[in-house]
Parts: C-alpha cells; structure tokens; sequence
C-alpha cells in the first residue's frame, strides 16, 4: 500500500521528518537530564553528608571533652586517685557527676569507677548511686583510651536500682574513658558517659526524605547506630552492600548498586576519631533520583506532543491538499481505461497539476482521433486477413473430401453418394460463407461433425467420435475453421488404421478462470517428444509470422486467428495420450479484453 500511493509516501515521510527529530530530542533530553541529576545529587549530597558528619563528629566531640572534665577538677581527681571512701569524698563525685550528667542535655547517666576502692558509682536524674562491685561492664581500655559504643539499650552497670520511680532503659551511645596517672600510666578507673541519640537523630534527619532516601550511621564491624528503621538500631546491619562498603579503601566516595530490593546510588563519609571509626551513609533509590529528570522529561514530552499533534494534523492536510489533483486525475484514467475515452476531465487550477490536467485533456483529443482512424484502418487490415487464412483452408479440404466421394462412387450405391454430397454441400455453405467470421461454438462442431462423416464414409467402422460440449461453453463465439484443421492433422499424421481402429473426442467446457477449454484428443501414432516440444516452442514463439505452404494450415494458423480474434492470451498446448495418441488443448480467454460471448456481440 505504501508502494503504491505517493500519499501514503509523503504523509510518511513528513511525519517522520516530523516524530524523529522530536523523539530524538526527548530521548536526549532525558538521559542528558538524567546524568546531569546524577551528577547533581553526588555532589549535593556528598556536601550535605560531609557537613552531616562534621557536625555529629563535633557534637561527639564535645561528649568526649565532657569525660576529661575528672582530670580537670583537682578534688575529683584526687578521690579518684586515692580511691578515698568518705562521706564527703562521695559527696564530691557526686557533685563531679552531676556537673558532667548536666554538661549536656542529652545525657542519660554517667557512671565512675574507682579502681583503688573498687567502688562503683551511677547518677540517674540527679540521683546517685555507690556501691563496691566489679561491674562487667566495664571494657578494658588502655590507659588514657577512649571509645565510644554504639547504640544499645542502656542499663544500670550491675547496680541495684535506686531510684523509686520505674525508669525503662533508652538507647544510647557510651563514651568510655580509661582515666589514669600520667606519670605512672597507672589506671585508676573508667568513666562512662551514656548519651541519648536525639542530637544524633535529629541530624541524621535534616540529611535525607524518608521517601525514597535512607541514611545509616555504621561502626567497623557494621552495627547500626542511626538507621531509618527503630529495630535495625543497635544491630549488625546483614545486607550484602555493608560490608563491600565497609571495605572500600576511600574515606568517602560514592557507588552503585542493585540488590535486594534497593537499586540505586549510595554516598557514605567516613567519621575517624581516636574514639570511633564510624561511617555516614546515604542510599538514594533510583526512584527518588530520577523523579525530577522524569518530571522534566514529560513536561517536555507534553510540549512536543502538543506541537507534534499540530504537525501531523498540518502534515496530513498538506498530503491530502497535494495528492488530491494526483487522485482525481488517476480516477479519469481508470475510466478512460474502462473505455469511456471522451470523459470530461474537470481539473483546473494555475499549479502544474493544472498544467498537467490540461496538457493530459489535449492529449486524450489527439489519442481518440488517432484511435479512430487506427481502428477503421485495423478492422479492415483484419477482415482482408481472416479471407485470406480462410482461403487456405478451403482448397485442401475440398481435395480430400472430392478424393473420398469419388472413390465411394465406385464402391456403394448413388443413395450414400447423395449423402456424401449432402455433406459436402453443408461443408462447402459453411466455408464458403466469409459473412460470418465468428459463430458459436455448437456451428463450428456441427461442420466438424460432417467432416467426420465423409471420413467415416472412407474408414468405415475403423473410425469412431463423439462429442462433449457443455451448454455455456457450446453457446461461445470462436472464430470459424479452429477445430477442422486440427481433425485433418489426425488424418494426415496421426492415423494408423493397420494397427487400430481410430478414435476422436472433442469437448469443451468453462474453467474457473474466465477460460474456455476445447480438447481434441486422438488415438493415433502420436509424436516424439523432442518433436512435440520443437512444436510447442514453435507455437509459443513464432505465431505472428507469416505461414507459406502446406504448414499454415495446421496448429499456428488456428492460433494466429484465436490471437486475432480474442489476445495474447489465447494458447494451444500439445500433450501425449498414454498409451497412444495426441492431444491438443485450445485456451481460450473470455473475460480478458478479448470478444469472447460479449464483445462478439458488439
């Protein structure tokens, strides 16, 4: 369909110099768009994390400033130092611990223990508690060492209860602080500072969305200290990406990654202290990440739409505007084709098709009178021609059919004369009458038939026929003396009365084409093969040339008079009979521009 309508072509070919370079441009857009986001975002982000992580590194910081607060009071250092167990020296802790509890708001409790006395001592909302016991859990620290615990639940360090109120347990990160004497590296005991996660929290928070964004504050070995999810805090953190990040060497940086349920990009900031090895990281999903390279993308792609909506409606008009003089001017073709040659061809205008549709009428006027007198001058070329094909005929037949009634003369009585001449007399009136060049088929076969008849006189009952013709084929016009030269060839060539008795059928019947079929078929000698098919080349190839002697009679003058008469369309095909004899097959068309039932009535 595309092929064939210079329409279909154009509207083709606009809307795709149309949609191509738009879509084009929506695709680069969008990946341009796209990477510019990534880019984008790390480097936003890695800014934001970095200040992220500066910031919680300075709050802890200040925690751990507030656990040197023992070396800087002379009196709590000193009870420390002698592991003193007085009153008053447990007044003075206490008041060294409830300056460091309220130091910081978010502190939960501090516990001191003093290694002399093996004392241990715990301030919860400004209530304090001293007992001997060996805590377990008291790390073992270094001299002077520091290290912050991540996130656990906190407890009362061994210590029984002492307040009167219940007090559940909280989450919370611990500074421990090995305290000892410079002098002598001796230990002296461990502070531990138990700080609420709010601060933590509340910046970790101010780093992410909660949509489509997570953000996680990991130790070394991967415990949660922050995380988006209340139960994951306190706990090593099992996904696959924590320990692949864990062991890149970079102090921050920033990879992809697919797993799980999580595709995206994460960016992470190491936070290094003597105290802690924590890393800050952010996960955005790819969600989150493109949501404003697509929201660009389809305000973009609703502007093009628009715009390519308006286009092709104006493309669509064009085609149509310029195809239609094409369209209408193929239209009068089609009826001139039809055969209606004067049709008015209304197309005006001052464009080339006007000029086209001009041109094309003055055409047509010369075509019809050229046709005219073509055609008066061709009517008669072809009358003069079939009398002279007829006259060929004649004389030969008349020869034989003179031969057979002469030597029946001489053998049977002057009634089978009578009908002999009676015969030939019908055969003599039906060549002889040149008026009628085309008669229906059952006329042609009733001259055959009497032909039969006078060499059914000469053979005798060594020769039989019949025929087959069904109704509508027996009511087609042929041309006249199509079938008689064909029997001849049987008398001439292919009969062998020594042998076998003769035989010959002639039927004709309508094919499913539009064809007719006429089959002459005999039981004689037949012919070689390579014979047959030099024939048949013969009759496929060299019919318009012009027949001399005894060979016109035969199979090409039959075919020149069905191609003149009908076109080239019309065909004689040869076929051996298994196990003798010959066959000729007469192709007639009947609705392809030849005369046929129709246009023999004209």
């Amino acid at each position: 369909m595309i092929r064939s309508s210079i329409r279909n072509k154009l509207v083709l070919f606009l809307l795709a110099a149309t949609i191509v370079p738009i879509t084009t441009s929506i695709f680069i857009t969008y990946f341009y768009t796209k990477q510019s986001v990534i880019n984008e975002t790390k480097s936003t982000n890695s800014s934001l994390i970095y200040q992220g992580q500066t910031n919680i590194v300075n709050y802890l910081n200040i925690i751990q400033q507030t656990s040197l607060f023992v070396y800087n009071d002379p009196k709590l250092f000193d009870i420390v130092e002698h592991g003193l167990t007085d009153y008053l020296s447990d007044k003075e802790v206490f008041r060294g611990m409830q300056v460091m509890s309220h130091s910081i708001k978010e502190i939960y409790q501090v516990y001191l223990h003093v290694a002399k006395s093996n004392r241990s001592h715990l301030i919860l909302n400004d209530r304090t508690r001293s007992e001997a016991i060996d805590s377990e859990h008291i790390p073992e620290l270094e001299p002077g060492q520091a290290w912050l615990e991540p996130s656990h639940r906190s407890h009362d360090y061994g210590l029984n209860p002492f307040t009167p109120e219940y007090v559940p347990p909280a989450t919370v990160i611990t500074l421990h602080r090995s305290i000892y004497d410079v002098a002598s590296k001796q230990v002296l005991g461990t502070l531990s500072i138990d700080v609420n996660l709010d601060v933590i929290a509340s910046i970790s928070e101010q780093l992410y969305t909660k949509s489509g964004e997570e953000l996680y504050i990991l130790d070394d070995k991967g415990t949660v200290v922050y995380g988006p999810r209340e139960e994951q805090i306190g706990r090593v953190l099992e996904d696959r990406w924590v320990p692949y990040m864990l062991g890149l060497p970079e102090p921050k940086g920033s990879f992809e990654w697919k797993g799980g349920d999580f595709k995206g990009i994460q960016l992470y900031e190491r936070m290094s202290t003597p105290y802690m090895n924590w890393t800050l990281v952010k996960r955005i999903s790819d969600e989150a990440l493109y949501q404003s390279a697509r929201q660009i993308t389809l305000i973009n792609s609703l502007v093009y739409s628009l715009f390519l909506v308006v286009v092709i409606a104006a493309t669509v008009y064009i085609s149509f505007r310029f195809t239609n003089p094409i369209r209408k001017l193929i239209g009068y073709i089609n009826k001139i084709q039809s055969g209606h040659l004067n049709v008015a061809i209304d197309l005006t205008g001052g464009d080339e098709f006007g000029v086209l549709a001009r041109r094309f009428r003055l055409m047509m006027q010369t075509l019809n009178d050229m046709i005219l007198r073509e055609y008066r001058l061709e009517l008669a070329n072809k009358t003069n021609e079939l009398k002279a094909l007829q006259a060929q005929i004649n004389p030969h037949f008349l020869n034989n059919a003179l031969q057979s009634i002469g030597t029946l003369a001489l053998q049977q009585d002057q009634r089978k004369i009578y009908s002999l001449i009676s015969s030939l007399g019908k055969m003599m009136r039906y060549g002889m009458n040149t008026n009628d060049t085309v008669v229906p088929l059952t006329m042609e076969a009733d001259y055959v038939k009497a032909y039969l008849e006078l060499q059914k006189q000469r053979f005798g009952e060594g020769l039989q026929y019949r025929f087959e013709l069904e109704p509508d084929a027996a009511a087609v016009k042929v041309p006249k003396m199509i079938l008689q030269p064909i029997v001849e060839n049987y008398f001439k060539h292919g009969f062998d009365s020594p042998e076998r008795d003769g035989s010959i059928l002639i039927a004709a019947k309508i094919s499913g084409d539009g064809r007719m079929r006429i089959d002459v078929s005999d039981n004689g000698r037949g012919m070689p093969q390579d014979t047959l098919a030099a024939l048949q080349h013969k009759l496929d190839t060299s019919w318009q040339a012009r027949f001399d002697g005894e060979e016109s009679i035969g199979l090409l003058n039959v075919l020149a008079r069905l191609k003149l008469y009908f076109n080239d369309h019309a065909r004689i095909e040869l076929e051996n009979v298994v196990p003798h004899g010959m066959k000729v097959i007469l192709w007639i068309p009947l609705n392809q521009g030849g005369t046929g039932v129709e246009s023999t009535d004209r």
